[in-house]
């Protein structure tokens, strides 16, 4: 269970009640502070892309390929297993293709091959014998295997995005934006988007010329990369993004006819934009290279005849189905494992604050990222999920998703002396060790924690702007709408509204969900509010109409038999607190118990009878223990003690404070009832352990002594 109240943080003070104010507002946060820069932010064309010679090498590495395509020599395209790698594979081929360049192209298998351009898979790239091969998406770091080829007489560019480790390969040219003597302005842009300036650099030199169809083409698969590789949606990115999506109004790529015919056409009232490409139609090109070998993702995207790249899009579905079966199966074991009543309690959840660690031996490696991803969601830690190393038998591999402002490649880089190899950033990481070295490992990469970096612990949520509920509506909307497409760097606006009154409450999807009507409490005649909170179900047993919340949300547009209306997507929800000490300060009561002070003194100072604000009583140990069991049942929690309070009070129509609850957790935890561990104040992480019998409450220090002050 998951019951917390995020820390805001506003970057505006103001509180808007007008669009145009909102929107100048908007531009201001953006730094767009010009007449021109609002012309080329604002356009729908994205502005104008770069010289792509301002590239190093990319002069070099034209020179290359008009000799090679003059002589008629064999080119090979090598690429990745991911999107972006398949996207950009496509990319090239299909411009070599137009010219009738004798091209071919290797993607690797992720589970045969490993990333990049690997020793494993050499004997293959020379088998095509080839005359000149173009790395994307990958290269930068493959220092031996570019050597091999330049020491056999092969041309070799390698075109990449990612981080330079070490020296630059010596390959005839090297166009990646990371190296340290980079002179393109940008620097963050995917392995299809640098692809796609090699073709504009094509285009630009006119030896070879670039057809509209295969500019087109390219632009759309390089818009598509660019949202599913999770870089920055900011500068030539968005620039990219919302060129591609004018061209794929009406696609000229027959594989992206496909698949969006296949999923926009269903009548789920889905339109193309940014949410629609990275959970609907990146998933599934994707899932080929997670499970297979990514050839039904690049016959989609290089085939021109429609049945077959609908025969491929279909596939793809198929397989990301299967996918999703894997994963789900792979979590829910990951999740068992790491709550299990045996794993060791110096690792257990509740005592731990460092990044968890899941393995098993037949897990698919194509999952282990994504379930890294969820497992980091739920349970509020950095989490790396291992599998036996398809590739070498006495090696474990592992993927990390970091939580929070967790470091994750630099706690990596303070244990790299356990480890066979690793890789990455701050937010993900991929790694190999021994597989004997498993424990040690977890032990180890749990003291990289700091001791001040709680499990659980939140992010503030940045609020855009506070809104007043009168302008939630279709221009408000329409307005935010301008400063798509959204992404890393140019974050969806969350805003803030206040003092709304609940009046009606209903659960979704077997309680996993929850909407809310709201009203401006202050106008009777407001017009209602729709809100859905997705995971958000346990606030059904929460709130309560007649309630005055604060949300923080997110404004969408829904459509539902034909009729599309505003609704709000939540992320947090503020239940206004009541006037006593204890309800409106329960931080500052917890703190002073916590540095020794008598209940006596708190008492006083919250102004209310010790038994009836800080003692619990029999009735409350009972509700506390029968309500959270019943909720929470043998799932980890993390949850603010305002919440539980609140939860027991409407669950079993029992008086019980935050304070309460805590004592509560803490003889629980005595008695070993629970494992209970303590994030801040009001904030605490717990899970009941399977127990036979009976239990006295009695053994418990805490109890003992709360007893001295008498009972009630």
């Amino acid at each position: 269970m998951l019951l917390i109240s995020k820390k805001r943080h506003c970057v505006s003070e103001e509180k808007y009640s007008d669009t145009d104010a909102l929107f100048e507002a908007l531009l201001k946060i953006h730094k767009i502070d010009t007449p021109e820069a609002r012309e080329d932010f604002l356009t729908d064309s994205g502005g104008e892309l770069y010289d792509p010679f301002l590239y190093n090498d990319m002069r070099r590495a034209v020179d290359i390929i008009c000799d090679s395509m003059s002589r008629g020599g064999k080119i090979l395209v090598y690429g990745d297993y991911d999107c972006d790698g398949v996207t950009a594979t496509s990319i090239l081929v299909r411009y070599f293709r137009s010219h009738n360049v004798d091209v071919s192209y290797i993607v690797p298998n992720r589970e045969e091959h490993g990333y990049g351009l690997t020793r494993n898979i050499m004997d293959e790239v020379l088998a095509r014998n080839p005359q000149l091969v173009i790395t994307v998406d990958c290269g930068i770091t493959n220092i031996d295997t570019v050597l091999e080829l330049k020491e056999r007489g092969i041309k070799v560019i390698v075109s990449d995005h990612h981080n330079v480790q070490d020296d630059l390969p010596k390959a005839d040219a090297v166009i990646c934006a990371k190296r340290a003597d980079n002179t393109y302005p940008f620097t963050d842009l995917c392995g299809a988007g640098v692809a796609l300036k090699i073709v504009q650099a094509m285009g630009t030199d006119k030896r070879f010329p670039v057809s509209s169809g295969v500019w087109r083409q390219a632009i759309e698969l390089a818009g598509i990369a660019t949202i599913a590789d999770l870089v920055s949606v900011v500068d030539e990115n968005r620039t990219i993004i919302k060129k591609a999506f004018i061209s794929m109004k009406n696609p000229v790529n027959p594989g992206i006819r496909a698949m969006n015919k296949l999923l926009l056409e269903t009548g789920n009232c889905r339109k193309l934009d940014e949410t629609f490409i990275s959970f609907n139609f990146v998933p599934r090109v994707n899932a080929a290279g997670r499970l297979y070998d990514s050839s039904q993702a690049l016959k989609l995207f290089l085939e021109d005849d429609e049945n077959a790249a609908s025969e491929a899009a279909v596939e793809l579905g198929r397989q990301n189905d299967e996918r999703k079966a894997i994963e789900a199966k792979v979590y829910e074991e990951a999740v068992s494992q790491l709550e299990a009543d045996d794993r060791p309690e110096e690792i257990s959840l509740a005592k731990t604050h460092g990044p968890i660690v899941a393995y098993a031996p037949t897990w698919h490696q194509g999952v282990l990222g994504i379930v890294a991803g969820r497992l980091a969601a739920h349970f509020r830690r950095t989490a790396i999920v291992f599998t036996d190393d398809t590739i070498d038998s006495q090696n474990i591999k592992g993927s990390g998703r970091a939580y929070g402002d967790f470091d994750l490649f630099g706690s990596l880089e303070k244990v790299s002396d356990i480890l066979v190899n690793f890789g990455g950033h701050k937010k993900a990481a991929g790694v190999t060790l021994k597989r004997d070295r498993l424990s040690e490992f977890v032990r180890a990469i749990e003291k990289t924690a700091p001791e001040d970096d709680k499990c659980g612990e939140e992010e503030d949520l940045e609020i855009t702007a506070d809104l007043d509920s009168k302008i939630i509506n279709f221009d408000t909307f329409n307005m935010i709408s301008l400063f798509k497409p959204f992404g890393i760097g140019n974050k969806k606006p969350i805003f803030e509204t206040d003092d709304l009154l609940v009046t009606g409450i209903y659960d979704m999807t077997d309680g996993a969900h929850i909407r809310i009507e709201l009203q401006d409490y202050k106008n009777p005649q407001a017009e209602i509010i729709s809100a859905v909170g997705f995971g958000m179900g346990i606030y059904t047993k929460l709130l309560r109409v007649g309630d005055i919340i604060d949300i923080a949300y997110t404004m969408n547009e829904y459509t539902y038999r034909g009729k599309t209306s505003i609704s709000l997507y939540l992320e947090d929800i503020k239940i206004k607190a009541g006037n006593s000490f204890l309800e409106s300060k329960p931080d500052i009561a917890e703190d002073l118990y916590r540095s020794g002070m008598d209940l006596t003194q708190i008492a006083k100072l919250a102004k209310c009878d010790i038994h009836e604000g800080l003692i619990p009583s029999k009735v409350n140990y009972l509700a506390c223990y029968q309500i959270l069991k019943n909720v929470c049942g043998a799932s980890t929690s993390y949850a603010d003690t305002t919440l539980l309070a609140r939860l027991i009070k409407n669950e079993s129509s029992t008086d019980i404070t935050p304070f309460q609850v805590s004592r509560c957790l803490e003889v629980f935890s005595e008695v070993n009832l629970i494992k209970l561990s303590v994030l801040s104040s009001v904030r605490v992480c717990f899970r009941f352990n399977k127990r036979e019998g009976s239990t006295d409450l009695k053994g418990s220090g805490v109890y003992k002594r709360l007893l001295e002050y008498g009972s009630k």
